[in-house]
């Protein structure tokens, strides 16, 4: 019976203690998720924050991202079952009011769903 309980405890403590922490700072994540598909304009407000935080999402993994900044918009899946996260910074073609060239927050992750690039383009 101990034993079980003190696996179940080193067990839980490895899998909270190899998570990465989501600290994005002032970064707006309620602001930003509301916004979708950047069709109110709030998103675009928060470019330079986003600029700032963009690194941290590195290492994190898909369910992670998906927590702080919703669903993305669109995603693809790549070679070696990479996928990209889109998310439409200033409004989407969905939107009535989208520019000719929205840019977009991409998120690359490996095969394991971690976070290895982070583009705005």
């Amino acid at each position: 019976m101990k034993r079980s309980f003190l696996l179940i405890i080193t067990i839980t403590g490895l899998i909270l203690g190899c998570s990465k922490p989501n600290d994005l700072g002032d970064f707006d994540t309620k602001k930003w998720k509301e916004d979708l598909n950047g069709c109110k304009g709030d998103r675009v407000e928060l470019i330079d924050d986003l600029i700032e935080v963009k690194s941290k999402f590195l290492g994190l993994y898909q369910k992670t991202i998906i927590k702080s900044l919703g669903q993305p918009e669109d995603q693809e899946l790549y070679s070696r079952s990479q996928t990209f996260y889109i998310y439409y910074i200033d409004p989407s073609p969905a939107c009535e009011n989208s520019p000719e060239d929205p840019r977009i927050l991409e998120i690359r992750f490996t095969s394991l769903g971690i976070a290895n690039e982070v583009n705005i383009k």
